[in-house]
């Protein structure tokens, strides 16, 4: 009589198989760590997508700023402007508001975009501050241009304008009176009280919100190359 083995053989042939503790526990550990890689892809493109928008808002503003400063350096006045009449053809008026100042100058930087109508390289460029017609708690920095010098209200001349900044904050202007040796927040060459001179600088402060609701202002300067009346027909 042969003595039996205290422990029995596996089958031949086969192999051992996983109870079903043991499946499941690996899929719970499989998806712990799909979990844990999928929260960190989703964080950081969320971080990619934030600081994407951050780099594109920073370079919106910065592109309004030197195209204002560029423009509002190469304005005049004319020593042609008629006295009699009520609108001059060239003027320098810069207004204070709450929100966004508002700023009309005749300037040398229009360019001609169309060669069958009536377009001069002077034109009347106005800024300020707009409602969105979608939103309007939302405040846009608007950019409008005449196609030349006349002698009307800016308003009523012929002129395109669109959206220079969207989503502003803030549009503040400050004007330097070389005579006075001081800033001023408006300025104007029309009416009784007016300057025959422009300013010799103009401080230019935009001011928008991050990703966060912060206040982040950006400011340039822009100093006018032409300080006295020149002669323009």
């Amino acid at each position: 009589m042969t003595a039996r083995h205290p422990y029995p053989h596996p089958r031949r042939g086969g192999a051992a198989g996983f109870t079903l503790i043991e499946v499941m526990l690996v899929l719970g550990i499989i998806g712990f760590i799909f979990a844990l890689m999928w929260g960190s892809f989703s964080q950081a493109l969320r971080s990619k997508k934030q600081v994407e928008a951050a780099q594109e808002r920073t370079h919106t503003v910065r592109v309004a700023l030197l195209r204002m400063a560029r423009e509002i350096e190469m304005a005049f006045l004319s020593q042609n402007n008629t006295v009699s009449i009520q609108e001059p053809r060239t003027r320098f008026v810069g207004s204070s508001h709450p929100d966004a100042d508002e700023l009309t100058f005749s300037s040398f930087a229009h360019q001609r975009l169309r060669g069958d109508t009536a377009e001069g390289d002077t034109s009347n460029i106005m800024y300020y501050g707009e409602p969105d017609p979608e939103n309007r708690r939302v405040l846009n920095l608007m950019r409008r241009e005449t196609r030349r010098l006349q002698s009307l209200d800016p308003q009523a001349m012929p002129g395109e304008s669109y959206v220079l900044c969207p989503d502003i904050a803030r549009f503040k202007l400050d004007f330097w009176d070389y005579r006075k040796k001081e800033w001023r927040d408006e300025w104007t060459t029309i009416g009784a009280a007016s300057f025959d001179y422009p300013p010799t600088h103009v401080r230019i402060s935009l001011t928008v919100l991050d990703d966060k609701g912060r206040e982040i202002t950006y400011a340039t300067d822009a100093r006018i190359q032409m300080t006295e009346k020149v002669w323009h027909r």
